[in-house]
């Protein structure tokens, strides 16, 4: 099969895409490994969640065993503490849980079950057993005894504890120098696919421009060669099988049919000297025929030479060719007819000089009336026009009281805006206190924790006897500072109550002011409404009152035109009169007797 320029352009293009596809695959395979949730980024996200859940609670037994030592030193804390380790214990069981499911590197996970969590269980272990039971039995000597096994147990946890953090930490740095080694690999392999894809684009253009731009060129010069008239060369690439092929095949074709064409010319040209030779022939033959013509012309110009010297007895005798003759007979029964019509209009001109004379004074004596008529329509429209002016007057004063509702009603919207800003601020200012009531509750906790935290530095600096004396007294005093706190953060709380009692019933007056103004802006509307109508009735009134105006200076027009036309027509009917009387002296110059009775023709020669 030939490789047409068609399957180059396609072979070329899939290979160009190809090359595109596989760079952007390879880009996209990278980011798929290294993006966020990708596997390389779920290793790292494992390893800060472990550090995270290790270090505080719920996994680190830190809390579990403050709160135990602090509920064998004050026994009125117990029940607090037991149920605090209790929740602890439950959620150090779901995160036990939740790390067996997890895909963690094997070393790391193992390390996590074996030591961790292993020796927290020892932890709880102990903690269960002893700590607890000693605990709710209220025996102080048991449960300092058992402190020591669960101090013991603590401090192995936390040696283990400390170790993966290390480990985790240790991972977690050679996953990120993996990714980015990764990286640089990927973008690599993309940037040769690129390169790769580049090069066959310009190795596809250069065989693009040898294999058809080089031969369209000579096939434009070969076809300007044809325009000018050239045929004598033959057309080139015509042993192509592709495009070019197929286009210098049509070409050819071309020249060919331009070939055809001169010779057609060449019989042309015989044809139309044939043709001439046949015409000259048919000139003659019309040249008769014209002198036939001439002759019947001169005849019916001297006939209608008569005529227009007023002879109406004038016909044609002498007979015309056979092609003619119907025109001598028809202008002979025409001068017949033309003779009758005379006759008849000299009647007709009499009876409309005896009318025209009736109609004269029918028409002044409409143009008497007519004048009448147009003095009382000037009266009316003056009246009118008082009317109208009376009417525009009192729209442009319901127009302004428009104007003034309009304000009106603009002041009562603003004002209403104003309510309802007031409205939004009292909320704002309630969910201010609210917010407010929230931070006191939460300095009222931190104040609890200080108290909690100084009572336990209390105890570690009796148990360090003479030398803990001094921390001692700043745990006083930070135990009293904190109980200052607590009494502050109450007194707070009382203030925002009693500001938020106010600024409910501010935001009610203001809501009750709100509603007032929204009916004052109902009221306004309907006022505004009713004055509107007042205004759609007299601005309709003045425009009825306008076009009745309009309408009747109309009339008072049409009535001063019809005045003056019958004044034109008196006087057109006089010039009715005086024209009859020239029509008849017309109609009587014209030979009319002779022809009518149809007696004396006369010869037409």
């Amino acid at each position: 099969m030939a490789l047409t320029i068609a399957r180059s352009l396609v072979a070329f293009g899939v290979a160009v895409s190809a090359g595109l596809f596989m760079s952007i695959g390879l880009q996209q395979s990278a980011l798929e490994r290294l993006k966020v949730n990708g596997p390389v980024y779920e290793q790292v996200v494992y390893g800060k969640d472990l550090i995270a859940d290790i270090l505080p609670p719920p996994l680190f037994v830190v809390e579990s065993y403050m709160l135990s030592f602090e509920a064998s030193k004050f026994p009125e804390l117990t029940e607090t503490n037991l149920a605090k380790i209790a929740n602890l214990k439950a959620a150090y069981d779901d995160r036990r849980a939740y790390w067996k499911t997890t895909r963690l590197p094997q070393a790391l996970k193992d390390e996590l079950e074996n030591d961790v969590i292993a020796k927290g269980d020892a932890f709880w272990g102990v903690m269960n057993r002893e700590i607890i039971p000693a605990l709710n039995a209220k025996d102080e000597d048991k449960a300092h005894g058992a402190i020591e096994q669960l101090r013991v147990a603590f401090h192995s946890h936390q040696d283990a504890v400390e170790k993966l953090v290390a480990n985790s930490d240790a991972f977690l740095k050679g996953e990120e120098r993996n990714a980015a080694s990764e990286i640089v690999t990927w973008t690599i392999y993309a940037g040769a696919a690129g390169l790769g894809s580049f090069g066959l684009l310009l190795v596809g253009l250069y065989l693009l421009r040898r294999r058809a731009i080089v031969p369209l060129d000579g096939m434009k010069a070969y076809m300007g060669n044809l325009a000018e008239g050239d045929f004598s060369t033959e057309v080139p690439y015509a042993n192509r099988s592709d495009e070019i092929g197929a286009m210098s095949k049509a070409v050819a074709v071309f020249r060919s049919n331009a070939l055809e064409r001169q010779e057609a010319q060449k019989r042309e040209t015989a044809l139309r000297d044939a043709e001439f030779e046949r015409e000259r022939s048919q000139l003659a033959e019309r040249a008769a025929e014209e002198q036939i013509r001439e002759t019947v012309i001169d005849r019916l110009t001297y006939g209608l030479e008569q005529l227009s010297t007023g002879n109406l007895d004038c016909r044609i005798t002498t007979p015309f060719a056979a092609a003619y003759e119907t025109l001598r007979a028809k202008f002979n029964d025409s001068m017949d007819a033309l003779c009758a019509s005379m006759a008849e209009i000299a009647q007709t001109s009499k009876q409309v000089g005896s009318s025209s004379a009736g109609i004269t004074d029918a028409a002044d004596s409409l143009a008497s009336r007519t004048e009448q008529q147009a003095a009382m329509l000037e009266e009316a429209t003056a009246a009118l026009d008082e009317m109208n002016a009376k009417a525009k007057d009192a729209s442009a004063h319901a127009g302004k009281a428009t104007g003034m509702m309009a304000e009106t009603r603009t002041s009562a919207e603003h004002s209403a805006a104003v309510v309802r800003e007031a409205i939004a601020a009292m909320e704002r200012i309630e969910g201010s206190s609210s917010q407010i009531g929230d931070i006191v509750n939460v300095i009222d906790e931190i104040a609890f924790q200080t108290n909690l935290l100084a009572l336990n530095a209390g105890v570690e600096a009796a148990r360090a006897g003479e030398a803990g004396k001094g921390f001692a007294v700043v745990a006083q005093e930070v135990r009293e500072l904190a109980l200052r706190s607590a009494n502050a953060a109450k007194e707070i709380r009382a203030l925002i109550s009693t500001s938020s009692s106010q600024v409910s019933t501010g935001v009610q007056l203001v809501n009750r002011t709100g509603k007032a103004l929204l009916e004052i802006e109902g009221q306004v509307e309907q006022v505004a409404g009713l004055i509107a109508r007042i205004v759609s009735v007299s601005s309709e009134q003045a425009v009825a009152i306008g076009e009745i105006n309009a309408s009747v200076n109309a009339l008072d027009q049409v009535t001063q035109r019809n005045a003056a036309m019958a004044v034109e027509t008196a006087s057109a009917c006089r010039a009715l009169g005086s024209q009859t009387q020239t029509l008849e002296g017309v109609v009587n110059r014209f030979q009319i007797d002779a022809a009518a009775s149809g007696s004396r023709p006369q010869k037409a020669a």
